[in-house]
């Protein structure tokens, strides 16, 4: 039966030959003179292994219970010695189950300890109410680095917190996207659209964020699609300006919207647009012809090309969710919630915040 296991699993190149000696089956001699002793203390340890290669020590067990550690090792690619332990420590040769081994290992990842937000303590307390505030949980550990925290969590840890409740706010109450679970991003397809000037075709400049003044836009929608609001967000200091649309989102309504904003824009800041395939910014050649600015458009079905103003989007959602009438929301309010968006510091402007990186070039 030993011969008929080797036919079955070649043995692969370049590993050594592991011999079995006096020291117990797949022990290399000189490492221990107390094989039992190296098994009861191994077996307090979790062994970091594959569920497959569990399946395949189960395989190999049940061909032959008495077939050496090396043996199996060859097999699988792996030391004899994390075999031994693997097998010792989940019921020994004649016990050994690889979906036990597996709910065994499980256990012996978790952390025993209390989660770093689940613990009373002022540091908990800031973020719950800065979260209630309407802040990023980016923008709060930028905070925290600034006022010299050093105990301080990761963004992803106070994202996990929120989500599995130790926080003690739900997502729909403090998350921009107020979405209650965590979903996968899907992907998009892509076309062409030659009528109008391309995303693709914007300058270098533009692209990597080497001069100010390009600016991408969008809108949301309000309730029953009777109202709007368009938010501009310059791409080198993440500035964001919101402009609100009572009376819906019609072409000529945006164009009024449009040139609203530009009016409030440096004219040296005021370089570039950019926007999505919507029908609402047809009336865009007036402003070029208007301000001598370029447009560009994204492909259709890709707003994601300009995806710095979709982010922002989804957090200026959390001020104005979705199903909300637009047209109940005057101007000054719209500002505040930019006004909140724009004063947090953010690590890709080296830990600034937008508002002091525009007032800068404003001044210029």
């Amino acid at each position: 039966m030993h011969g008929a296991v080797k036919s079955l699993w070649p043995r692969p190149s370049g590993l050594g030959q592991f011999q079995r000696s006096v020291h117990g089956p797949g022990m290399m001699p000189g490492l221990a003179t107390d094989p039992d002793r190296w098994r009861n203390q191994d077996a307090r340890k979790p062994v970091v292994v594959a569920r497959s290669r569990r399946d395949q020590f189960s395989v190999a067990l049940i061909e032959c219970r008495d077939v050496s550690w090396a043996e199996i090792g060859r097999r699988i690619d792996r030391h004899p010695t994390t075999v031994m332990r693997e097998v010792d420590a989940n019921g020994g040769r004649g016990k050994y189950r690889p979906s036990a081994a597996q709910r065994r290992a499980g256990r012996c990842r978790r952390r025993p300890r209390v989660r770093l937000l689940a613990q009373p303590g002022e540091l908990r307390t800031r973020i719950q109410v800065e979260l209630k505030l309407g802040r990023s949980p980016v923008a709060i550990v930028l905070d925290l680095d600034a006022d010299k925290i050093t105990d301080r969590p990761c963004p992803e840890t106070i994202y996990l917190a929120v989500y599995d409740g130790s926080l003690g706010v739900t997502a729909r109450e403090c998350l921009r996207m107020r979405r209650p679970r965590r979903r996968n991003r899907t992907r998009r397809n892509t076309s062409n659209r030659p009528a109008l000037p391309n995303i693709v075709d914007r300058p270098a400049a533009v692209n990597d964020r080497a001069e100010a003044g390009h600016w991408e836009v969008d809108q949301i929608v309000g309730a029953n699609n009777a109202s709007s609001m368009i938010w501009l967000s310059e791409r080198v200091t993440r500035y964001s300006m919101p402009i609100t649309m009572p009376l819906g989102y019609a072409a000529d309504e945006v164009l009024a919207g449009l040139v609203e904003a530009c009016e409030q824009i440096p004219s040296h800041l005021l370089r570039s647009l950019s926007f999505d395939q919507g029908s609402e910014w047809a009336n865009w050649e007036v402003i070029v012809a208007t301000y001598g600015l370029d447009c560009w458009f994204c492909e259709p079905h890709s707003p994601w090309q300009r995806g710095q103003i979709e982010n922002l989007n989804r957090q200026f959602r959390w001020w104005f969710p979705r199903g909300t009438d637009l047209g109940t929301v005057d101007q000054a309010d719209a500002d505040h919630a930019a006004a909140i968006v724009n004063g947090q510091r953010r690590r890709g402007l080296d830990n600034q915040s937008p508002t002091d990186l525009y007032a800068a070039l404003t001044v210029q």
